[in-house]
């Protein structure tokens, strides 16, 4: 319960204590770069995901070397950008993830520098750690447990 979430949740006995308690991690990156990419564009190893529209990519700060997990690619997971949920393209790279911003308003600009959220909430969305979880076929122990050293800790009291 340390971090905030019930340890019975992911058992399927239910979460009887979810209630009582507040998820306290949020784990955050920032945009490295912003490209606009044509129709039939592949993005990610192997080409994993191939643009259908002329596509705007924010390349994230985080892969599977920091424990974001790699088997989230291709199963419809996202992170939280300006409040709003953007899907991950292609494949978790060790240093990278790539999301689709095409869909920003033109007064909102997705720029190099802003705040993504991989777990946490950032206005009103959310994104769990049980949703990645599931999205990653394991529990949310392990994503807890599979942050590694390469990110930085900031406790707020």
């Amino acid at each position: 319960m340390l971090y905030g979430v019930d340890p019975l949740a992911s058992t399927g006995l239910g979460d009887p204590y979810q209630e009582k308690l507040r998820p306290v991690l949020t784990w955050k990156t920032r945009v490295i770069l912003v490209r606009e990419l044509p129709e039939g564009h592949g993005i990610s190893y192997g080409r994993s995901h191939v643009t259908r529209r002329p596509t705007r990519v924010a390349t994230l700060a985080c892969g599977y070397a920091d424990g974001y997990p790699r088997q989230v690619s291709g199963k419809n997971a996202f992170v939280l950008l300006h409040g709003q949920r953007c899907p991950l393209l292609g494949r978790v790279t060790m240093d990278q993830i790539m999301v689709d911003v095409t869909d920003f308003p033109a007064g909102q600009p997705v720029v190099p520098g802003d705040e993504v959220v991989l777990l946490g909430t950032q206005g009103e969305a959310k994104i769990s750690a049980e949703e990645v979880a599931d999205k990653a076929g394991t529990i949310s122990w392990h994503v807890f447990t599979g942050i590694t050293a390469r990110v930085a800790r900031v406790v707020v009291a």
